[in-house]
């Protein structure tokens, strides 16, 4: 457990550089990524070992080669400091869609699976000025793969299946995307507006507390300045002996501590009503 919380907060840190300003939508997807790397990379190492040996026994060494590379570069994106956490991202997207594409290539086409999952992993990552460009990368893929299986190019496993059922396969898979491609936005964009309005609340509640505290302060100190002098000026108002200079005297000084105290009586309404305002 102290290895996995240890490793979970190196890519996490390296990952989410920034953690303490508000939690908005670009957080919660730089999360989602950093997440994603937490698991992936020890299950992508399980799925190594047989995945390797399957290569071998075909003689696919290419293969070989794209698995290690795909876990090496999954390790790195998570495990290396100083990078972007856009290049993080790209390197990734970029790694998954290279191995769904050899997958597709010797495997066959149960292997479109990846890269559908690759787009939506891309669509919720990443933000692109093209948000269709996931979609998009699959129509190219796709189209690719028809050329070679046309040319004849694909291994021989991978022919067993009627030209109807390729472009089938591939329909569905372009289909799909362009779906995700088109929701995943739609929803961001709802969270983003959801977000920026709890952050906005958020920062509402703040001023107010703080305003809240400012009138608390005054209330137990500068209104006790005025109030305590007011009280002892009317305990020796009720003293007999005054003299009439000693009466005036105290008298201006009534009016001097009811202006100071009528100043701050001012001040105080002037920042309940600025709450008000805000509720409004």
């Amino acid at each position: 457990m102290k290895i996995w919380n240890k490793y979970t907060s190196i890519v996490r840190q390296n990952i989410l550089i920034s953690s303490e300003e508000n939690k908005d939508l670009k957080y919660w997807r730089d999360d989602m990524f950093a997440n994603t790397i937490i698991y992936i990379i020890p299950l992508s190492t399980i799925a190594l070992i047989p995945s390797l040996i399957w290569a071998f026994e075909s003689e696919y060494y290419i293969m070989v080669f794209i698995d290690i590379l795909s876990v090496s570069l999954a390790m790195f994106a998570g495990i290396k400091k100083g990078i972007k956490i856009k290049q993080r991202k790209l390197m990734f997207i970029g790694m998954v869609y290279t191995l769904s594409s050899f997958l597709i290539y010797f495997v066959g086409l149960n292997s479109t699976l990846y890269l559908l999952a690759a787009c939506f992993l891309a669509t919720f990552m990443y933000t692109f000025k093209n948000q269709y460009a996931p979609a998009l990368f699959n129509i190219y893929i796709s189209i690719f793969y028809i050329c070679l299986f046309y040319l004849d190019l694909t291994p021989p496993h991978n022919i067993n299946f009627k030209s109807s059922e390729l472009f089938a396969v591939f329909s569905n898979l372009i289909f799909l995307s362009f779906l995700v491609c088109s929701l995943v936005p739609k929803l961001f964009n709802g969270l983003d507006e959801s977000f920026k309005n709890n952050i906005q609340h958020t920062e509402k509640i703040e001023n107010q507390n703080e305003v809240l505290k400012e009138i608390t302060w005054i209330q137990s100190h500068v209104v006790r300045t005025p109030l305590s002098r007011l009280m002892a000026i009317t305990n020796l108002l009720k003293e007999n002996d005054n003299t009439d200079e000693e009466k005036t005297f105290l008298i201006d000084n009534i009016i001097v501590s009811s202006n100071e105290l009528d100043e701050v009586i001012k001040e105080i309404v002037t920042k309940s009503e600025s709450i008000r305002s805000t509720e409004n």
